[in-house]
């Protein structure tokens, strides 16, 4: 025998309590999350102006939905862009089906517009026309969706 017999009861109690952790952090980790349905969400995104940008955030955006595997849906409020924008929107909305796009002059109208379209239980209202630029955009839908936000250096584009 190697160890005495007190030695081997304390080393057999530290193992059963190691695999005791280990099941516990297993199911916490893997089971619990998965008996738990993950409430349906919608992200409406308030644009204006972000004609060679747009098209980029919102296919990185109706990607990272579809990878994460959440029940979903984008709704864009465009406030009276001048340029190109609004076009870009329409021909997202025919490409992923899971946009909706609401084009009105007022701010506070398309927002009103826009909300009534979201289907999702939770809603995430994000400003770019004001309050964000398009780096922080992607960083908070990953937070939202929680993924890694070390993933962003793959999809943003490099500054010009």
């Amino acid at each position: 025998m190697f160890f005495t017999y007190s030695m081997s009861v304390i080393l057999l109690s530290f193992a059963m309590y190691g695999i005791w952790l280990f099941l516990h952090d297993t199911w916490k980790w893997w089971l619990e999350p998965r008996l738990r349905p993950v409430p349906s969400c919608s992200f409406l995104v308030v644009v204006k102006d972000l004609d060679g940008e747009v098209e980029g955030l919102f296919r990185f955006l109706a990607l990272e939905i579809e990878s994460a595997e959440i029940d979903s849906d984008i709704v864009v409020a465009d406030v009276s862009s001048d340029y190109f924008t609004a076009a870009i929107l329409e021909k997202l909305a025919n490409d992923f089906d899971m946009i909706k796009v609401v084009v009105r002059s007022a701010a506070q109208q398309a927002i009103i517009e826009a909300i009534a379209l979201c289907r999702g239980t939770v809603v995430h209202v994000l400003d770019l026309s004001n309050r964000m630029s398009p780096a922080d955009f992607m960083v908070a839908v990953c937070a939202l969706l929680r993924q890694d936000s070390h993933e962003l250096t793959a999809h943003e584009r490099p500054e010009e």
